[in-house]
């Protein structure tokens, strides 16, 4: 075991390192959960703790690229080194390790090569997830991948660290235990103004400043960040106002966080970046707009579209943080206190494109199937289903498998998209070419970097997607559902996924086909922000190629006439159609597809049908108590949308026109109404000799047999009856038919509350026998 003579800080953390350490070592999974309040020390004092218990090499997962800097930084300069030698980094396009490295600081997309290189993870005893809160997409896959090893090897160990947040369920993904510690933080004075603007509330503090430390203002991006600052600089020309956000360059960004020398106060104008990770110096005040843009995925479009959002509950008190870093601060929150804001954050794989990811999957071994990697959220399925559509459109993937060129795509780094571009030229033997235009589109692109890697790839199993190279061809072998194309004077332009956008930069004439490779998908039609025209023969001959013909059907509006065409298409964009015959099956099928589109009320559903599907649901909920199994049954009622032709088809014949007694009648066919029927009855007789009452299923949280009956018909009912365990409610009227009571608790009602309201009933209606009811159970 190797020791570090030094001198480490007093932090929140100090006592708690033998705790933190032992776990790790004692818990039965091999996986510690950690949560630490800001300026704790888990970051940088925990990881010379770990190399003193833990023999291997120690990988840290950082999700920021400055992060990843400052923490190596801080824990060599603790160790009294340099970077490279005993703590290390990796980053895209930087790296500083050595023979001596046992603790290197990584980004996440390091970390996921390493993972995909030796699965094992040979020579490494700890994995650290850092800021595991942020809930990246990079992070949730490599803890998923790390589930894999840790089932592989006994001595490889994992620990994830966050800010505060609710552990539950990630303590029992890892069946891990979770030790809390609590952080080094301020008094921070937090104060609400809801009426003022971002500049405003800056100059405001300019002017009655609460402290003469530096300002943390958090906006939502780089839009509102520029405004920002130009509605400043001529108003406070003594203050440097700085900016830091992601499109910022990475050298400029490390500067901030660095000590300022000058006498100016500072105003730093950020974006979620200053969160969490690092600490900017000197910030005794945040000034919160209480807005985050994200960028949310549109499986069915195919398209990102940034949106703003209320920051959360969790962001918020983030924020709020960094102002009681160095002495006590004040935030400034830009919103009404009472505004009910969510906890967290959704996590980004929830969200978010997933086509690196499931490349990364396919990489991994672990196939198209969603379900078989274990993940802490499972991805949605229509945006899983889009990206391996689209990485077959790519020809990354193939018949299930991964390609060359989609292996040769993860060496490369990028994005999926730009990898493909940039390898468009290597069977032409025009890479330069192909990397300088995927530069085009990525602030982050390193051409000499991306043209080593290039080199190393081997050309002969990236298989040419056209016969020679040009610029069209490099965007469309990314981009290749990007075409779009005009059809009306407006320069309205539509997708093959059948969005529609404009130009940003609209120029006249405009032509009649282009590839976008940067668009927004925006709430209803989108905005183009980057595209290349391509010529009618190049646009046509692509899409020809790529397009499928079949025959479609649909409903008119306004009726139920149906048209059939048979139609070549690429996506949405339809190159050429011809009428043809209705069919019974066209016709089934057109009834699916509005379905499908519109949900199961646009079938002409009676009352009958809309009670038996009610009735259905209650059954499959409570059908156990009567021993009865209803998976089949539950899974034919979820999927009634997406089978309509498997259980109305039959119904239907050439001809016939769709009726509500159509469709009761094939929902009664297909689940079972002889069985819901039986255990779910529509009426109940409450006495012997009486009228059966009907029962009406109602259905809010949950479906409740319901029962509204005049009180007298209720007499001689002692107890309340079930319907499958559960209690029928009771409505009870007057004679006049005014509420009365509402009960699910006869019994409890005729002893407790009945004779109270049998006076009343008395005096309001004398010629009825009130004491009917009465008599009779005292005789009983």
């Amino acid at each position: 075991m190797v020791g570090f003579n030094m001198q480490v800080e007093d932090l929140p953390i100090t006592p708690y390192l033998d705790t933190i350490c032992t776990s790790l070592k004692n818990s039965p999974s091999r996986c510690l959960v950690l949560t630490a309040q800001t300026a704790a020390g888990k970051s940088t004092v925990l990881p010379l703790a770990l190399l003193k218990n833990f023999s291997g090499n120690i990988i840290m997962l950082e999700p920021r690229r400055l992060a990843v800097l400052g923490i190596a930084n801080r824990v060599a300069s603790l160790l009294e080194q340099e970077p490279g030698q005993t703590c290390g980094y990796q980053m895209h396009l930087e790296s500083k390790v050595s023979e001596k490295t046992r603790f290197t600081v990584v980004t996440e997309a390091i970390l996921i090569r390493k993972l995909q290189n030796d699965p094992l993870l040979e020579g490494i005893s700890v994995i650290v997830i850092d800021e595991f809160h942020e809930r990246s997409l990079h992070a949730d896959l490599a803890l998923a991948f790390l589930k894999e090893t840790l089932s592989l090897r006994t001595d490889l160990y994992v620990l994830v660290m966050s800010a505060t947040m609710q552990t539950k369920q990630l303590c029992q993904y890892l069946s891990a235990p979770l030790v809390q510690v609590p952080g080094k933080q301020f008094e921070v004075n937090v104060e609400y103004e809801d009426s003022l603007t971002m500049s405003q509330a800056i100059r405001k503090e300019i002017l009655h400043p609460h402290d003469q430390g530096t300002i943390l203002a958090f906006l939502p991006g780089i839009k509102e960040i520029r405004k920002t600052k130009d509605e400043l600089e001529d108003f406070i020309p003594n203050a440097e106002i700085c900016i830091l956000h992601s499109s910022v360059d990475f050298a400029q960004q490390k500067r901030i966080f660095e000590k300022s020398n000058g006498t100016k106060r500072r105003v730093i104008l950020s974006s979620a970046i200053a969160e969490t990770s690092l600490t900017v110096p000197d910030v005794t005040v945040v000034i919160d707009s209480g807005l985050s843009r994200i960028s949310q995925y549109n499986a069915r479009l195919g398209m990102e579209e940034l949106v703003t959002v209320q920051s959360s509950q969790f962001n918020a008190q983030q924020r709020a943080g960094r102002a009681g870093r160095v002495k006590a601060g004040t935030c400034i929150r830009l919103y009404n206190k009472h505004d009910v804001r969510q906890l967290a954050s959704q996590p980004q794989i929830l969200t978010s494109d997933l086509t690196s990811l499931v490349l990364e999957c396919m990489e991994w071994g672990s196939g198209t199937d969603r379900t078989a990697l274990q993940w802490l959220d499972v991805p949605p399925l229509s945006a899983w289903n889009s990206a391996v559509s689209l990485l077959n459109l790519l020809a990354c993937i193939k018949d299930g498998h991964i390609t060359e060129l989609g292996k040769a795509c993860l060496l490369l780094g990028i994005n999926v998209r730009l990898a493909c571009v940039a390898l468009s030229g290597l069977p032409f033997g025009k890479e330069k070419e192909s990397v300088r235009i995927a530069s085009q589109f990525s602030k982050d692109f390193e051409i000499k970097e991306i043209e080593h890697r290039l080199s190393k790839i081997d050309k002969k199993g990236i298989i040419p997607q056209g016969k020679c190279f040009s610029t069209e061809y490099a965007l469309l072998c990314g981009f290749p559902d990007r075409i779009a194309r005009c059809d009306n004077e407006e320069g309205v332009y539509q997708f093959s996924s059948g969005r529609k956008a404009v130009l940003t930069d609209a120029k006249r004439p405009f032509a009649k086909y282009i590839v976008a490779p940067s668009v927004d998908a925006g709430e209803t039609t989108g905005r183009i922000y980057a595209f290349t025209a391509l010529s009618n023969a190049v646009a046509e001959a692509f899409m020809q190629e790529k397009s499928v013909t079949n025959e479609r059907s649909w409903i008119e509006e306004g009726g139920q006439k149906l048209r059939s065409v048979q139609e070549c298409a690429f996506g949405k964009l339809v190159l050429w159609k011809k009428d043809i015959k209705t069919t019974a099956q066209s016709y089934i099928q057109a009834v699916s597809n509005e379905v499908l589109q519109k949900g199961l009320n646009w079938l002409p559903l009676s009352d009958s049908s809309q009670d038996f599907l009610l009735r259905t649901e209650f059954f499959v909920q409570h059908a156990s108590v009567a021993g009865y199994e209803t998976d089949e049954l539950k899974e034919k009622l979820e999927t009634l949308e997406q089978r309509v032709s498997e259980w109305l088809g039959p119904f239907i014949s050439e001809g016939t026109k769709l009726s509500d007694q159509i469709v009761y009648e094939a929902l009664a066919w297909y689940l079972d109404a002889q069985t819901v029927n039986k255990m779910v009855p529509k009426t109940i007789c409450l006495t012997e000799g009486t009228k059966p009452k009907k029962i009406c299923y109602t259905k809010q949280n949950e479906i409740i047999p319901t029962i509204e009956i005049i009180i007298q018909q209720a007499f001689g009912c002692f107890t309340t009856p079930q319907i499958l365990g559960v209690p029928i409610l009771f409505k009870l009227l007057s004679p006049a038919r005014r509420p009365l009571q509402v009960t699910s608790d006869l019994e409890h009602f005729w002893e407790e509350t009945w004779p109270e309201i049998c006076k009343e009933m008395k005096a309001r209606y004398p010629k009825h026998n009130w004491n009917y009811r009465i008599a009779e159970k005292s005789e009983d």
